[in-house]
């Protein structure tokens, strides 16, 4: 159940950052084109541009907990008995989840703020709780990928344990 739920998920981010991505990208390309050659431009474009960036910036770092490409310094862990690398990564790793979980929070507060303010983006004319939805998004799905983090690093067997085959997830 949980591998399916997991492939879902990682197939949305990965659907989430190549539609932004592909899309910022010609959006800018187009108005470099109009700006340049027909000196005019599309007065949406910047702002387009830049929250289709974000929104695929922060599903990609959703992303990276599940695959393990977040920079790390594992010197001290990697040097460690197999007892204690598990330990201090249970611990480390468990510091993230809190942090991620708190902040998640802090988002859907932050999104309910939002919608109670009733702004609009006056470039694309769309609310901007719309823009900011992919925060919480992305930290929960940041979280529940730290979560699988954890109930592997449990399930571990200590004199087994090797932090990169816990921390890396190959597709």
């Amino acid at each position: 159940m949980l591998e399916t739920i997991d492939r879902l998920i990682s197939y949305f981010c990965i659907t989430i950052m190549t539609i932004g991505m592909s899309v910022a990208t010609l959006v800018a390309f187009v108005n470099v084109v109009l700006r340049y050659l027909f000196n005019t431009s599309l007065p949406w474009a910047g702002a387009l541009t830049s929250y289709l960036f974000i929104w695929s910036a922060l599903f990609g770092a959703a992303y990276g907990f599940r695959t393990g490409i977040h920079i790390g310094v594992t010197v001290l862990v990697q040097n460690l008995k197999p007892k204690w690398a598990k330990v201090f990564t249970l611990f480390t790793t468990l510091i993230v989840f809190i942090f991620l979980i708190c902040f998640t929070k802090w988002a859907v507060e932050f999104i309910i703020f939002s919608i109670k303010l009733k702004q609009i983006d006056i470039d694309l004319r769309i609310p901007f709780w719309i823009i900011y939805l992919c925060v919480p998004l992305s930290l929960a799905i940041a979280s529940y990928q730290v979560f699988l983090k954890l109930i592997k690093i449990i399930k571990t067997p200590a004199q087994n344990f090797n932090y990169n085959q816990i921390m890396s997830t190959s597709d």
